[in-house]
């Protein structure tokens, strides 16, 4: 990674650590000087991406100093709110930069040169829109340390690992999904052999880490970072994961180890939702966790947890992307850059307090 100044991308990063890890994991595969910029917001962060704005104001005023010339060749991005300042950076470069969204960026694909996403996803398809049936991961493979052996040692094969997210929008997620799975998992260890071992992430809330806690015990729930989630992942033989989490079975799906899949329920959100749109003649674009699991169950990745499966994906996912953003980048090398003009000049004004 170096400096803004000499950067050839900017990757713009958000809260969520699962969207970061893959735009990181894109950035680092394309092989090309980039600058992380961790984006901080005030309190109206979601104003200019529902009012479709190319804007950076609703940016702390350190943040908006980080977004400052030479403009990169590429801006790389996922989540809705950081969608108006790619776009602003691309306005402010006279159309140089290339903007690559990940996900959905909630407003219309023809506002970007590429839209890399996945298919729970409501993206309409165009030129410029490339779907993947899991989302871009990095290579996780990791030598274990002395401390970690010692600590796996405690667990014998086959261990299945249980990967916990968090509640999501339209989905529940109540105790009894996460302890129904628990049990399963400690009856086959009981009749077949093994351990079951389970890691929060940093969307677990206290009830369901509770709920893990107490029908496996502390030993066997990682919550601090220790061992580390590549390390679990390397050393499990079953990978289970609750199905909030796109990123987290993506991670599963990639280590070619067998996969359950854990299912969530709509709750009362998305049901309304639904028949909103149903009344209104037209659905709402909304994200479909099912769509993709279906996809999966579809390929043969995944299974259940009484019955997982191992399967292996027909494409690379990070090759297909890194393809596609060389693309755009390749169509634009006899593109000389604007010449270096202050962004901070072409910032709207801020939307008043």
């Amino acid at each position: 990674m170096t400096g803004p100044d000499r950067a050839e991308a900017w990757v713009l990063l958000g809260p969520h650590k699962g969207d970061n890890d893959q735009v990181l994991a894109l950035a680092n595969a394309l092989g090309v000087p980039f600058h992380a910029i961790q984006l901080r917001y005030r309190w109206f962060a979601h104003l200019p991406a529902v009012a479709r704005r190319a804007w950076v104001a609703q940016l702390t005023p350190e943040t908006r100093m980080r977004i400052k010339p030479p403009c990169p060749s590429l801006v790389l991005g996922k989540g809705q709110r950081s969608a108006p300042v790619a776009r602003f950076i691309k306005q402010a470069s006279g159309g140089y930069s290339k903007t690559v969204r990940l996900g959905d960026p909630m407003v219309s694909h023809k506002l970007f040169d590429l839209v890399i996403t996945t298919t729970q996803y409501a993206v309409r398809d165009g030129d410029n829109v490339v779907r993947l049936p899991v989302t871009v991961t990095s290579p996780r493979d990791v030598v274990l340390d002395d401390r970690e052996r010692q600590w796996l040692q405690r667990f014998p094969h086959p261990r299945r690992l249980i990967v916990i997210g968090g509640k999501t929008s339209l989905w529940r997620f109540d105790r009894n999904v996460l302890t129904d799975a628990i049990q399963i998992l400690q009856r086959k260890s009981a009749a077949h052999g093994g351990s079951v071992i389970a890691v929060t992430s940093p969307r677990t809330g206290r009830s369901l880490t509770a709920a893990a806690r107490a029908a496996l015990g502390s030993d066997a729930l990682v919550e601090s970072g220790f061992p580390r989630y590549a390390a679990l992942l390397q050393a499990a033989d079953e990978i289970h994961v609750t199905g909030d989490s796109v990123s987290m079975l993506s991670d599963a799906v990639a280590t070619g180890k067998p996969v359950g899949l854990i299912p969530l329920k709509p709750d009362a959100a998305a049901t309304f939702v639904r028949l909103t749109g149903q009344l209104r003649g037209r659905p709402f674009r909304v994200r479909n966790l099912e769509k993709f699991w279906n996809d999966l169950r579809i390929r043969g990745l995944v299974g259940t947890v009484e019955c997982p499966r191992a399967g292996r994906l027909d494409i690379s996912p990070i090759k297909v992307a890194v393809d596609a953003v060389q693309a755009v980048l390749d169509c634009e090398k006899s593109l000389r850059p604007m010449p270096v003009s202050s962004l901070l000049v072409a910032t709207p004004r801020p939307l008043p307090l």
